[in-house]
């Protein structure tokens, strides 16, 4: 399994089944409930060795909230922030995050609030 994609099922996984949000891999339809996680974007600048497979992924993680939201949002938002994760083939050590809050009013009628929380890891083969 590729590095990204390895990364994308454990942030995936976490979010939905052990924080319990509703988790998307692209923006749900209208009617999705607040607060919800959208995993976005993802970066990998891999290098090659000849002992191990590594490089640097960045992640891009949306948090959608309605316009009360704007704490619970920031407080998703540290929940990803992880120092370590671990997978079946690869570790991942986060490097530097930057999160943003920005007020959003592209569904009419609606006053959102959208965290932007952009990860960025470095990888190494490895295992537990």
């Amino acid at each position: 399994m590729n590095p990204e994609l390895e990364l994308f099922d454990r942030l995936y996984y976490y979010s939905q089944n052990e924080l319990n949000y509703n988790t998307y891999d692209q923006l749900p339809r209208p009617e999705a409930n607040y607060p919800f996680i959208e995993l976005a974007e993802t970066e990998n600048n891999s290098i090659d060795t000849k002992n191990a497979y590594s490089g640097a992924i960045t992640q891009t993680i949306n948090v959608w909230g309605d316009q009360d939201m704007r704490f619970k949002i920031a407080q998703i938002m540290d929940k990803f922030i992880l120092n370590r994760i671990v997978s079946g083939h690869y570790i991942f050590n986060l490097t530097s995050y930057q999160k943003r809050i920005l007020p959003d009013s592209s569904v009419p009628n609606t006053r959102l609030y959208h965290g932007v929380l952009t990860l960025v890891f470095d990888y190494m083969k490895g295992s537990k």
